[in-house]
């Protein structure tokens, strides 16, 4: 009798597909095995999610696999099912995020091309191809008897778009002048990976005062119970990094299978070291995206086996083939890095859903975490305060409102009174290059994305204004392109132009900028933080970025400049964003008692400064909240952004009001703001909605049923 089976492909889909098994492969068909599958005209890699009884109703016929590619499976069923909750949760396709749990090197790929069989005269081509003959004679110049050549190829040497190439090529197919050719890509197989030598296992013995006695013990019969159990833990990074490592050494020989998730890849390079340093290098492994193919291979196969119990990672390690997850700690809960775009999912709660999944303790940190997580560990009694920190004192000066200059009288004083004293400094601006605005004050001319429509930031050390969207680059404005006038005005101060005012007052000063575009690469990133850390640098500055690189010993100062503008941002959490991110700083300055923090600002009453002011997050989460309770926000009522984006402005509208037609309509009634139109995105036009609910499950549930029905390619963000 015939088998079947359902199988998950990696692609944009949250259907799974029917195939048969062939008799030989009927005795090792398991749930979580790859197969080889016929995909249209495609061979792709799937995984085996269950076997079925009997073929689906309607279909005439159904293709077998055409392989088995494991002995023993890579995937669990429990972590098959935390791929399905993570789908329906971040309204994201089943097979993306297959895709994104399953390294490259293990996915077979299917590489294709075309070849020319014959060269046709000028002639042929005129008689076949007519109106086509300049753009077929092209292609015909670029196809090689030898070596074949991919669509991409092709489209880029002719200047043409997809479907009219593919249109030219499948008549020179049937004209005998062309062929595809297909070829399988099978997997590299790295080496086992050799850890290398390092510490064994240390005693640790790090002082956790009496008063955390009781919440370690919480902790640790929640581990041996071996049930699902969430706990926040409020406290400094020094307090959480201490009360984790305890946990450990009292967990003792039963700890293992631990995953540790931190922001970003140098936050887990710096974590997992201090790891291998405990644990030895036999237990860490640490699993990242800019870890050479062979390497992440090998990494992943000794996750897989066991023979590593402790990952480190960024967001992607949330998907590390740990056989059964027995502790999740989020390093840094408040911190942005954890949501990832594409596929759209955030490990925060991606997490959640795992240890939920697998019976699961998890451990949220933060100084400042979101308020919804706060406010969920209030009501449901999972909050672990670990007492107050030594925080650095918070000045709040005001901005210079004349005279064309950034920093402020006050900011100067103490700026200078550091230098004397040979004391660091780290000056904080979230705003990158050396302005935001190019503008012609005689014409309003702007310099304008031409795929994006957006403003270009200039950049005077390159000489280039940039697109941060798309990444499109043109030479710097010397005069106005269309009146012709020199007088170009540059507004918006970013990062040069204040690393050109502090030269201009301190000459001799040793100073360096560190943010995403000056920090691009492993060596430049390297080189910048290595001249900090030794004590080569006077001041630092820099964008978010600096969240990411350790602060070193004597940091005095930290000025954040103009945080309004990130207040100013279109996004319900602004104010919570801006919270976060100064008392991560203070954070940093913890550990010196000498140390100032001052937030130049021209919005001194805000409820945000006078919170850090006054040093309490409790008093900014309850403001926080009940302003978000006003509104019917986030944590109060689920809210989902959906953003359509193609290339008929007319279309996605039209798609637009459609889904918001049938989303009012449809069983309890929700409330659907928009559609609104967004500006361009690589070189795509976007169409936004808001879909507001009072219950967040059952919101998201509807939503994602929908949206299986509908073919839209929509980006979604769900707002705990």
């Amino acid at each position: 009798m015939t088998s079947f089976v359902e199988v998950i492909l990696p692609l944009p889909l949250s259907q799974t597909f029917t195939y048969s098994v062939p008799e030989e492969y009927a005795p090792l068909i398991q749930s979580g095995l790859r197969v080889l599958v016929p995909f249209r005209e495609k061979t792709l890699t799937g995984v085996i999610l269950s076997p079925v009884e009997g073929p689906p109703e309607r279909i005439k016929s159904i293709r077998p696999i055409l392989s088995v590619l494991d002995e023993a499976p890579l995937f669990s069923p429990s972590f098959l099912g935390f791929i399905f909750d993570l789908s329906r949760l971040s309204l994201t396709a089943v097979g993306e995020l297959l895709k994104a749990a399953v390294p490259p090197e293990f996915l077979i790929k299917e590489k294709g091309g075309y070849k020319r069989l014959k060269m046709p005269t000028s002639e042929e081509i005129r008689l076949r191809f007519r109106k086509k003959f300049k753009e077929a004679e092209k292609i015909i110049g670029c196809l090689s008897e030898k070596k074949p050549h991919t669509w991409r190829f092709l489209c880029r040497q002719t200047q043409m778009n997809y479907p009219g190439l593919m249109a030219l090529l499948s008549r020179m197919e049937k004209l005998g002048w062309a062929c595809q050719e297909k070829r399988l890509q099978l997997p590299q197989r790295g080496k086992k990976a050799s850890p290398p030598p390092g510490a064994t296992q240390l005693s640790l013995g790090f002082p956790v005062t009496s008063e955390l006695e009781p919440a370690l013990n919480q902790v640790l019969e929640a581990l041996f119970s071996q049930e699902f159990k969430p706990f926040l833990l409020l406290g400094s990074q020094g307090q959480r990094e201490a009360f984790f490592l305890t946990l450990l050494n009292k967990w003792g020989a039963a700890a293992g299978n631990v995953l540790i998730l931190t922001p970003d890849i140098l936050g887990a390079t710096t974590c997992g070291e201090k790891m291998v340093k405990i644990f030895g290098p036999k237990r860490v492994a640490l699993l990242h995206a800019e870890l050479a193919s062979a390497k992440r291979e090998a990494t992943w196969q000794r996750i897989f086996r066991g023979e590593a119990d402790i990952v480190v990672g960024p967001r992607s390690a949330v998907f590390a083939p740990l056989s059964k997850v027995r502790l999740i700690w989020i390093t840094e809960e408040s911190d942005e890095g954890y949501g990832h775009l594409e596929p759209a999912y955030d490990a925060r709660e991606a997490a959640w859903l795992r240890a939920k999944q697998e019976g699961a303790v998890i451990l949220y940190g933060s100084s400042a975490p979101s308020v919804g997580l706060y406010a969920r560990a209030k009501e449901r009694g999972f909050l672990l305060p670990l007492g107050e920190a030594s925080l650095a004192p918070v000045r709040i000066v005001t901005s210079p409102s004349t005279g064309g200059k950034i920093l402020s009288p006050e900011v100067r004083e103490a700026i200078e009174q550091r230098l004397s004293r040979k004391e660091k400094i780290v000056i904080f601006l979230n705003r990158r290059g050396y302005a935001s605005l190019i503008a012609c004050p005689r014409c309003g001319q702007i310099a304008l994305c031409p795929h994006c429509r957006r403003p270009l930031t200039l950049y005077v050390s390159r000489g280039k204004a940039v697109c941060h969207q798309c990444h499109y680059e043109e030479a710097r404005w010397l005069k106005c392109p269309r009146c012709g006038s020199s007088g170009i005005e540059y507004r918006g101060h970013g990062l040069e132009r204040v690393a050109e005012e502090i030269r201009r007052f301190w000459p001799q000063v040793r100073l360096s900028s560190l943010e995403a575009e000056s920090a691009k690469g492993k060596k430049r990133r390297s080189a910048a933080l290595k001249d900090w850390l030794s004590g080569r640098l006077d001041i630092l500055i820099g964008t978010q970025f600096l969240l990411s690189s350790p602060g070193g010993t004597n940091l005095s100062l930290v000025v954040i400049l103009y945080p309004e503008m990130m207040l100013a941002q279109a996004d319900f959490r602004s104010g919570e964003r801006v919270f976060q991110l100064i008392r991560r700083l203070q954070d940093e300055m913890a550990s010196s008692s000498k140390s100032e923090l001052l937030i130049q600002t021209a919005a001194p009453e805000n409820y945000v400064f006078k919170a850090l002011a006054k040093g309490g997050y409790e008093q900014f989460a309850a403001a926080e909240l009940r302003f978000r309770r006003l509104l019917g926000l986030p944590p109060w009522q689920g809210l989902i952004q959906l953003t359509l984006s193609g290339q008929s402005l007319r279309g996605l509208a039209r798609q637009a009001r459609s889904l918001k037609e049938e989303l009012e309509f449809s069983g309890e009634r929700a409330e659907v703001l928009g559609p609104t139109v967004l500006p361009r995105m690589r070189r795509k036009n976007q169409v936004q909605i808001l879909i507001k609910g009072k219950e967040r499950e059952e919101l998201v549930s509807r939503v994602y049923n929908l949206l299986k029905k509908k073919r839209v390619n929509y980006s979604a963000q769900v707002f705990y």
